[in-house]
């Protein structure tokens, strides 16, 4: 059996916190580019928004998860993530990267994993 995908399908992030964002799959301690968005205001949502076109995948590296990290402008670390590769096949699911600590604001990722 193969190691399972990561369809992404958006992001929403807090009104102001930084809009362009690089999410990078971390393996060990670097992080390596998997996609770049830019968030856009979404006054229904009262958040920003980036949804995914239907060809975003990011492929697990191992067998159990994925670890994945957000940068803003300048390298800012805007949190990590880790997704558990026994959501397979529970259609879509949500994880939150928290860069003003736990309780404070946060973007949110909406993906589903793929055997």
């Amino acid at each position: 059996m193969g190691f399972p995908l990561c369809k992404l399908i958006d992001m929403t992030g807090p009104l102001d916190f930084p809009t362009d964002i690089a999410m990078g799959e971390v393996i060990g301690g670097d992080r390596f580019r998997v996609a770049q968005v830019t968030l856009v205001p979404n006054s229904e949502i009262e958040r920003t928004l980036c949804e995914f076109d239907n060809q975003t995948f990011v492929p697990f590296q191992n067998e159990l998860q994925l670890r994945l990290g957000l940068n803003g402008p300048g390298g800012r670390d805007l949190g990590e993530t880790i997704i558990g590769a026994e959501d397979v096949g529970q259609g879509e699911k949500t994880a939150r990267f928290h860069p003003a600590g736990i309780g404070g604001p946060f973007y949110e990722l909406t993906y589903k994993l793929l055997p």
